[in-house]
């Protein structure tokens, strides 16, 4: 297939150049034009790298290509591509911005993990759609999300939103494997009012379809994102619900199953997944879900049980990823200079996470100070871009601490 590449976001390249516009600013204050100039200058290669950053996939293999990529590839030694069979995970958050009472703007961010790798695509570009969905569709359906497997199935039947703009008399009369297919498309296109029609007649002819009870208990849990209790009351009974018809579908189980997890009602949660390990003992999803759940309580013996279990799975890509876990868990139970290594490594992601955080709110603070307040007081201007630089740079270097203590040694 002809190769499809999207463009990664513009934050480091942003940052970047307001730290030389900064410094350039301060310099020319100090009346050191040689160096202002030369803060300038490097606005062009900032400029050019920008432009060049992109995200190839060709049908195989997934490449970061453009200047960053090649400095993080033989400066830092981080692998910036994956082959289709090498992915374990793919996973994308939802951005959701209300523009009317029931109706939202979604955005979707996909992260592509392997060994090693982590690479991020984001929906506000163009070439998003066609990128994902042909990711998805090389993909194993164990390595997507439920949001990654939900997208791709309205990828996949996209189209059926041209015929969504129905009278109630057509939707009445439609099947529902259609009013599923178009309540779904438009949940996850952000027409929320207009989904509520479709999944309340097909809820109509058929009340006790557990896959219809799963995608109506997303679809509240979605629309319920202003913290409406009555949605929130009814997305958790129509998934109750589901997870009790679910009987002989593991897939489905599994799915319900990661749904509770993300309430955190751990305790049903685990009953869904080894009822669906009881069909199918080799499902690596729900093993691993009971993996995350046993970490929750503390019990690191289940945590390696149940990850060594989920190697039983056909894909390598994942069995790697679960042999790796367990002995990853299997070490910190033996090996407590470890165990204290991994620790205070934990401790210092965390403490460096919030570091850039604050360095983030404090580099807009700062702008707005010298935009605002400078206006008027000259000191309070200068006060501001150097706290702009100085948060600037200290942003860049939490980013760089994240991807370093994020690594364990196993």
């Amino acid at each position: 297939m002809k190769a499809i590449s999207v463009r990664p976001g513009y934050i480091p390249y942003t940052l970047s150049a307001a730290i030389l516009i900064t410094a350039a600013s301060a310099l020319t204050r100090e009346h050191q034009l040689a160096w202002a100039l030369a803060c300038l200058a490097l606005l062009a290669p900032v400029t050019v790298a920008a432009a060049l950053d992109r995200v190839e996939f060709d049908g195989e293999l997934i490449r970061h290509r453009g200047p960053l990529a090649f400095l993080l590839t033989h400066l830092f030694r981080m692998r910036r591509a994956l082959s289709i069979p090498d992915i374990e995970a793919i996973t994308t958050e939802t951005l959701r911005l209300s523009i009317g009472r029931s109706d939202a703007r979604l955005s979707y961010h996909t992260r592509i993990s392997g060994p090693r790798v982590e690479i991020i695509v984001r929906s506000h570009r163009a070439a998003y759609v066609p990128f994902v969905k042909a990711l998805f569709r090389a993909a194993s359906s164990e390595k997507l999300d439920p949001r990654s497997l939900d997208l791709f199935k309205y990828l996949e039947t996209g189209a059926g939103l041209k015929r969504a703009s129905a009278t109630s008399s057509d939707i009445d009369r439609m099947p529902v494997p259609l009013l599923r297919r178009l309540g779904n498309s438009l949940r996850l296109a952000g027409r929320l009012a207009q989904a509520s029609s479709y999944f309340r007649v097909a809820y109509e002819k058929e009340p006790r379809n557990p896959g219809l009870l799963y995608e109506m208990s997303r679809f509240y849990y979605s629309s319920a994102a202003r913290e409406d209790a009555r949605l929130l009351q009814r997305s958790n009974a129509c998934l109750r619900l589901a997870s009790r018809l679910a009987r002989s579908e593991p897939a489905l189980l599994e799915r319900i199953g990661e749904a509770f997890f993300e309430r955190l009602d751990y305790k049903r949660a685990t009953e869904c997944f080894r009822r669906a390990l009881e069909l199918e003992p080799a499902r690596f999803r729900s093993n691993a879900g009971l993996a995350e759940i046993a970490l929750r309580d503390g019990k690191l013996a289940h945590v390696a049980h149940f990850y060594n279990a989920a190697t039983a799975t056909g894909d390598a890509a994942l069995v790697r990823l679960a042999d790796r876990e367990a002995h990853y868990y299997e070490r910190l139970m033996s090996d407590d200079g470890f165990l204290e290594a991994e620790l205070t490594r934990i401790r210092i992601s965390n403490q460096v996470r919030w570091a850039r955080r604050l360095s983030a709110l404090a580099f807009f603070s700062a702008w707005l100070t010298a935009g605002i307040a400078g206006r008027f007081y000259s000191f309070i201007e200068e006060f501001g871009w150097a706290m702009m630089a100085a948060s600037g740079l200290a942003w860049c270097a939490a980013g760089l601490a994240m991807r370093y203590f994020r690594r364990r040694v196993v």
